[in-house]
């Protein structure tokens, strides 16, 4: 049986499973289709503003859970993240198009994108031996983190009406968080925990917020922060990208902050040999552990790689980005095109049944349910991380002495 056409008639056999009944069915101005996935804080929702006759829109809608929709400190949370994501406009940041309560329920309005996490992209390569191999491999990772480096510059360069920075640092930058879409685009995503200027919601003294293996180190010491820990973030992210392997996550917590501290970090280049030497220093000087010695921004991090690629003898652009996304994943950009579908012209009690799982049914990352093999740490008191980390380091001296 073919196919069918995202525009042709659908039939329900070209799926496995139904999407979850959406509930409530309707958010202020936004009918809710289907439920995307559910976990501690919110859910995520395939959703559909209509307006004019004839006009309708899908979006991805946020909702935080009912009952957290009393508790001050989840709601402050929630609509900083939209406060902060909705006033950057960029080709490489998700768009957020509205946010706000209707009856009770909170919710941010944001872009349905097309595409898949660079998480899953990651693993997709490692998955096959001709894309683990292939000579294209760096240039392909460079592009990538060159576009979020551009999207995290507009994040950091916010300003408010008087022309003063905002001081907005995402704080979790991580492959989870980055979005390729099929035509070649990449885009950074949640700002859930994103430190601004203007945020009501703040942080604890003496807490940390981030993803271990993926903090700089003056993170997680609950030092104060700036744009240069996401700087930090990008050159652990293009480091795993290009060696495939991890930069510093461990067996638990405290080795993986110990590895993040003091840990070896070798070029590149040591792991896989095609890994050019520009390559090995634009990714080293992102990972220095003395702020001040990291790229002093994200645009110069990616006007470096974007000077790489422009020597490279193969163009590597969105559109060759957008053919190897199709290599990637050959069916994917028409299950989410059957999906959209769905939505837009049956009833929720009448949908033939949709794709496998959340990851294929959404077209953005869904921080509080997926899986993740590099957790997001919660916050930790300083007191406690630095008595964590000072045990490791005993422990590591003494191991050492017994070695000898």
């Amino acid at each position: 049986m073919e196919s069918p056409s995202p525009s042709g008639p659908l039939d329900p056999s070209a799926f496995s499973t139904r999407p979850r009944p959406a509930s409530p069915k309707r958010i202020g101005r936004y009918e809710l289709r289907f439920e995307l996935a559910s976990g501690g804080m919110a859910s995520v929702f395939l959703a559909r503003a209509e307006g004019a006759p004839g006009f309708q829109k899908l979006i991805a809608l946020k909702r935080i859970h009912s009952h957290l929709a009393t508790e001050k400190d989840y709601v402050e949370m929630f609509l900083d993240e939209a406060r902060i994501a909705s006033r950057i406009t960029h080709a490489n940041v998700c768009s957020v198009f509205d946010f706000g309560e209707a009856d009770g329920e909170y919710y941010i309005a944001m872009e349905y994108l097309v595409g898949e996490p660079l998480s899953r992209v990651h693993r997709r390569v490692m998955a096959n031996a001709d894309q683990r191999s292939s000579a294209l491999l760096p240039a392909r990772m460079a592009r990538v983190i060159a576009g979020a480096c551009e999207g995290l510059h507009a994040a950091h360069e916010l300003k408010d009406a008087d022309g003063e920075l905002l001081r907005v640092v995402h704080r979790d930058v991580s492959a989870e968080n980055l979005f390729v879409t099929y035509d070649g685009l990449v885009q950074v995503v949640d700002f859930g925990i994103a430190h601004a200027r203007e945020r009501v919601h703040h942080t604890s003294a003496g807490q940390v917020k981030g993803t271990f293996p993926y903090m700089a180190p003056e993170q997680m010491t609950a030092a104060v922060v700036d744009r240069r820990v996401d700087v930090w973030a990008l050159g652990a992210v293009l480091w795993e990208l290009l060696t495939l392997r991890r930069l510093f996550l461990r067996d638990n917590d405290v080795n993986t902050m110990y590895a993040v501290l003091s840990g070896e970090i070798r070029p590149p280049s040591d792991y896989r040999k095609d890994v050019p030497p520009e390559l090995d220093s634009i990714v080293l000087r992102a990972l220095q552990r003395n702020p001040d010695e990291r790229w002093p921004n994200a645009r110069q991090m990616g006007t470096a790689l974007r000077q790489f690629l422009a020597k490279q003898e193969e163009l590597v652009g969105p559109a060759e980005l957008a053919d190897w996304m199709a290599e990637l994943f050959p069916d994917g950009e028409l299950r989410k095109h059957r999906l959209m579908e769905i939505a837009r012209t049956t009833d929720e009690a009448d949908s033939p049944e949709a794709p496998r799982s959340a990851d294929e049914r959404s077209g953005i990352r869904i921080p509080w349910t997926k899986k993740r093999a590099t957790p997001t740490a919660p916050p930790l008191p300083a007191s406690l991380l630095v008595l964590m980390i000072g045990i490791a380091t005993v422990l590591g001296v003494l191991a050492l002495d017994w070695l000898r």
